[in-house]
C-alpha cells in the first residue's frame, strides 16, 4: 500500500464527503434565498452567512484531522501486519463495526488454515524422516549383498528391492492422498481378480516366510475403485505377513444382504485390546510398531482414509497371540 500525500488525503477526503459539503452548501444558499424574498436586511444575513460558513469550515478540519489520523492508524497496522487487530480505530458506526467484525473473523480463518498448515507440515516432515531412515535399511543391505557376489544371494536381493518398492509406492499413495476424490474410477470389480492379483505380488514373501495362504474361491463383483482398493488389501497382507512367523493367512468372503464381507485372517502374534481403538490413527504404531521398529504408523490410517471415502467399510479384531481378522465390507445396491 502506498503512503498518500497530504493533498491526496485532502482530495480523497472532500471526494468522500462531496454530498455532505454540497448539501451544507444548498442549505446556505437557500437561507440566503428565503432571508432576503422575507426582507430581511442584508447586514443579519451576511452576519449569519459567515457564521455558517465559519462552523462549517471548524466542523471540516475537525473531521479531517480525525480521518488522517485514522488513515495513518490503518496504514500503521498495514506496515506492520504482526500487531493485533484489536489496535485497529474504534468504529464510529455500523458499517465500520461490520468491516472489523469481517477482517476478524477473515483472521481467525487464516490463523486457523496457518495452524493446520504447519501441523500438516510438520507430520510430513516427520514421515518423511522416518521414511528416509526406513530405505536406507534394504539399500544398504543390497548394497552388502552385491559385495559379497554369492549365488544364493538373488533372493534376498530380490527380497529387499520388493521392500524398497513398498515403502515408494507407500509414499506415493500417502502424497495422493488428498486429491484422491479427482482420482476415482467406480465400477463393478471381480473381487476374486482384485485379491489375486495382491496375493501373487506377494507370493516371494509367502515363500520365504514358509507360510501357508488358504485362498478360498468366491465370484462376487463389487463397486469400488480397482487402483485404491488394491493398494487397501495390499497393505493389509504386508501387515500380515510382517507379524506373521508361523501357520497361515487365510482370505474368505461372507455375503450378506447389506454387504460383501472381504475377510484376511492371520496366525499372527495380534494386537492388544488397548492398541485396537487406535490402530488406524495417522503415526500410531502401538506395542507391535515398537518392537519391529520399523512401523511408520501410516498403513492402516491411508486404508481406513481410502476406505471411508470409497464408503467401504474397514474392521479390525485381533486376540493376541492368536491372530488378526481385517474385514473390509462393500455395499450392496448403494451408490458410493
Amino acid at each position: 500500500m502506498e503512503k498518500k500525500s497530504v493533498g491526496a488525503l485532502a482530495f480523497l477526503w472532500l471526494k468522500d464527503h462531496r454530498k455532505s459539503i454540497v448539501l451544507y452548501l444548498v442549505l446556505m444558499f437557500l437561507y440566503c434565498v428565503v432571508a432576503a424574498l422575507s426582507k430581511i436586511p442584508m447586514g443579519p444575513i451576511i452576519y449569519s452567512t459567515y457564521v455558517f460558513g465559519f462552523i462549517g469550515i471548524v466542523i471540516c478540519l475537525w473531521d479531517y484531522q480525525k480521518y488522517v489520523k485514522k488513515y495513518h492508524t490503518l496504514l500503521n497496522v498495514y506496515e506492520n501486519r504482526g500487531i493485533s487487530l484489536e489496535q485497529l480505530p474504534i468504529s464510529k458506526n455500523l458499517i465500520e463495526e461490520t468491516y472489523q467484525e469481517i477482517l476478524k473473523a477473515l483472521y481467525d480463518n487464516q490463523q486457523a488454515a496457518k495452524m493446520q498448515l504447519g501441523e500438516q507440515k510438520t507430520e510430513m516432515s516427520d514421515y518423511y524422516t522416518l521414511w528416509a531412515h526406513q530405505i536406507k535399511t534394504p539399500i544398504a543391505a543390497m548394497k552388502l549383498l552385491l559385495e559379497q557376489k554369492e549365488e544364493q544371494n538373488g533372493y534376498m536381493l530380490e527380497t529387499e528391492l520388493f521392500k524398497i518398492e513398498q515403502y515408494v509406492e507407500m509414499v506415493l499413495q500417502y502424497l495422493r492422498l488428498e486429491s484422491i476424490s479427482s482420482d476415482l474410477v467406480l465400477k463393478p470389480y471381480s473381487l476374486q481378480d482384485i485379491v489375486r492379483q495382491a496375493v501373487k505380488k506377494y507370493a516371494m514373501s509367502f515363500i520365504g516366510k514358509k507360510l501357508t495362504l488358504q485362498l478360498e474361491p468366491f465370484e462376487e463383483t463389487v463397486l469400488t475403485d480397482e487402483k485404491w482398493i488394491s493398494f487397501v488389501i495390499e497393505q493389509i497382507l504386508s501387515n500380515s505377513l510382517k507379524y506373521t512367523q508361523t501357520g497361515s493367512i487365510t482370505i474368505s468372503v461372507e455375503d450378506t444382504e447389506e454387504e460383501t464381507k472381504l475377510m484376511i485372517k492371520d496366525t499372527g502374534i495380534g494386537i492388544s485390546p488397548e492398541d485396537l481403538p487406535r490402530i488406524c490413527d495417522r503415526g500410531f504404531t502401538g506395542y507391535n510398531g515398537r518392537m519391529d521398529k520399523k512401523s511408520t504408523g501410516i498403513g492402516l490410517y491411508l486404508c481406513k482414509q481410502v476406505t471411508t471415502r470409497l464408503s467401504h467399510h474397514l474392521e479390525i479384531t485381533s486376540v493376541v497371540g492368536k491372530g488378526t481378522i481385517v474385514t473390509l465390507g462393500f455395499r450392496k445396491n448403494k451408490k458410493i
